[in-house]
């Protein structure tokens, strides 16, 4: 006997569970393109940066306002990435809104217009130069996908915002720190950045692997950049509490992120020891890049109190 086919005799629409409508649903579809998730994570990350560079002695407001500035520009990087990356994700990502025909390119393109004109005006409200830095942000993420996305320079967009992310949260908290501590943030903020590009893209290294894309991971191979990963993650670690110990500080500051990514980098060392699997490598990326801002907060606040 035959089965019936779904697609000649599809349920009612009253009949489909409200989770597949809503998972099918415009709004879910712009919902998944602006990462919401990803936004909170560098709203809260960002905004502690500015409490701890000034060491909790300002207007309390600001800490949000660049927070605000921080996660509009991520709304729009998003928006703009799911624009630029259409034509790779048609071929790798189908289920994603603009593959799967949820949205077009023009739409996904107008709208990152709103957040973008957002993030402009809380950015150089708050002082021009944050502005700059927040657009150098913005640029940054668009030259990835534009350029880099497929390139051995991927590493380098994720670097460059590492960098400007804590120098953006000096500038706001208008604290003097010395110029010692001011050269630390440029090598400490890019191993951080590149750091999180290589957690954050392992779980992706089958699906990146697109004809033309020879990523820093593709060109390691998974078994060599996984330990590769881990090397600059204590290189940042490593560089960090050195920076502190010769410039000044109050090494307390970060014994809290340095004590988590020992634990969570042994547990996932092991983890990956008895077998890599998507599962594992997904698990390691969300136990060590949402936490990853703790080394530059951390960082912050030991250069502050000198």
């Amino acid at each position: 006997m035959n089965e019936p086919d779904p697609d000649r005799n599809p349920l009612p629409e009253s009949d489909v569970p409200w989770q597949v409508r809503v998972a099918r649903s415009r709004a879910f579809a712009w919902l998944e393109m602006c990462r919401p998730a990803t936004g909170s994570w560098l709203l809260f990350s960002s905004a502690l940066m500015v409490l701890t560079a000034a060491e909790g002695s300002l207007e309390w407001g600001l800490p949000f306002q660049y927070g605000a500035m921080v996660v509009a520009f991520t709304y729009a990087a998003a928006l703009l990435g799911n624009a630029l990356d259409a034509e790779i994700d048609s071929a790798s990502r189908l289920m994603r809104p603009i593959p799967a025909g949820k949205v077009t390119i023009r739409a996904s393109l107008v709208a990152a217009a709103i957040p973008f004109a957002l993030g402009v005006a809380i950015g150089f409200a708050a002082d021009w130069r944050v502005g700059v830095i927040g657009l150098a942000m913005l640029a940054a993420s668009a030259l990835y996908s534009v350029a880099w996305r497929g390139s051995l320079l991927g590493f380098l967009a994720f670097a460059l915002i590492g960098v400007l992310l804590p120098v953006g949260a000096i500038q706001l908290a208008d604290e003097a720190l010395s110029s010692a501590h001011l050269f630390w943030v440029i090598p400490i903020g890019a191993l951080t950045g590149m750091a999180t590009f290589m957690i954050y893209k392992l779980p992706d290294f089958e699906i990146d692997d697109f004809d033309g894309a020879r990523s820093i991971l593709h060109w390691l191979g998974i078994d060599t950049a996984i330990s590769m990963t881990w090397a600059v993650l204590a290189a940042a670690l490593a560089l960090s509490a050195a920076s502190i110990n010769l410039s000044g500080g109050n090494l307390a500051w970060l014994l809290g992120p340095l004590l988590y990514f020992i634990i969570a980098g042994l547990f996932c060392i092991w983890m990956l020891m008895r077998r890599v699997s998507e599962v594992r490598l997904r698990l390691q990326r969300w136990l060590v890049v949402i936490p990853m801002p703790l080394l530059l907060i951390g960082w912050l606040g030991a250069a502050a109190s000198a």
